[in-house]
């Protein structure tokens, strides 16, 4: 497999590298919301944002579900990265989601920079090969294109000039989605600049929900009424109305009952009962196995004081 070094930073090779990487749009719109928020803070003017990456690593097999934002200081213009907020961050997110991992670093940009090398190592330290994502925000304002203006890198250790230099590497990636996440991202792509979501099925469904709880809501009120005049004597009785009311009401569960309250007691003071019991079989384990422990240690000391 063919290879060349590109700018002394890329070394594209050809057919892209062994790992598979999955992309969940959740990801790409965390980096596209933090580029935006930045540009708008800083009057419109371009600058650059950081984050990490978070998601799940199988060998060669990863999947990249969820990103977010990055500190870091210009120190004689090198980029230096706040590792005790890194750190808290990613321990926050562990306590939510203990099965996602530290997988690498995104930003922004028309191309990779030389200095993004030096950024790299300084994540050597959470993942021992991290990946690095790259928007490109000017290709994203494009109309000509059709690609996402996303390109992930990986790093590999390479003899450059007979030094052991690390360069990034082009891989392939394909986007993951699942069914909240469409939706998400179909209710996102309709959203106008007025904040409306013209299109969007999502929203067109809550407007079908909430005109049918409107309607049901003003039937209802009808019927009450109606009642209420047949009760105090203003209105004429229609049994025929009254019975489908009657049946109506039938078909609404029973839960006010005595009877209904003494089953749900029941249930839930057999369901306290298993938990109380499980966890008394759980601490009489423990405790033989303290026990056994305690006989076997005490049973050695007593062979060896024969001894002597």
């Amino acid at each position: 497999m063919g290879s060349k070094l590109h700018e002394n930073t890329v070394l594209e090779k050809e057919g892209g590298g062994a790992i598979q990487i999955d992309l969940h749009p959740l990801v790409v719109i965390n980096i596209s919301d933090h580029h935006t928020h930045v540009k708008v803070s800083h009057g419109g003017g371009a600058s650059r944002v950081i984050g990490a990456l978070l998601g799940v690593q199988d060998g060669r097999n990863v999947e990249v579900t969820n990103s977010f934002e990055l500190t870091y200081d210009l120190v004689d213009n090198a980029i230096i990265i706040d590792y005790a907020k890194l750190r808290k961050k990613i321990d926050m997110f562990k306590k939510v989601f203990p099965t996602n991992d530290f997988l690498g670093w995104y930003s922004t940009g028309s191309s990779v920079l030389p200095s993004d090398i030096e950024v790299h190592k300084q994540f050597l330290e959470f993942n021992e090969s991290p990946i690095y994502l790259l928007l490109d925000p000017v290709m994203a304002g494009s109309s000509t294109s059709r690609d996402l203006p996303i390109t992930v890198f990986e790093s590999e250790l390479h003899m450059v000039s007979d030094q052991p230099t690390l360069l990034f590497a082009k891989v392939n990636y394909k986007i993951q989605t699942g069914e909240a996440e469409r939706i998400g991202v179909d209710h996102v792509a309709h959203i106008t600049p007025s904040g409306t979501a013209e299109g969007s099925q999502l929203a067109s469904h809550l407007m079908t929900v909430h005109s049918a709880v409107k309607m049901l809501n003003v039937r209802v009120k009808i019927l009450l009424t109606f009642l209420q005049q047949i009760k105090s004597g203003q209105g004429q009785v229609d049994h025929a109305v009254l019975r489908q009311l009657h049946a109506l009401t039938d078909l609404l569960p029973t839960i006010e009952t005595p009877e209904f309250r003494d089953d749900l007691f029941r249930e839930y003071n057999d369901v306290l009962l298993v938990t109380y019991l499980a966890g008394i079989t759980k601490s009489t384990s423990t405790v033989n196995d303290l026990v056994d422990k305690f006989n076997l240690t005490f049973e050695r000391h007593t062979r060896r004081r024969g001894f002597i």
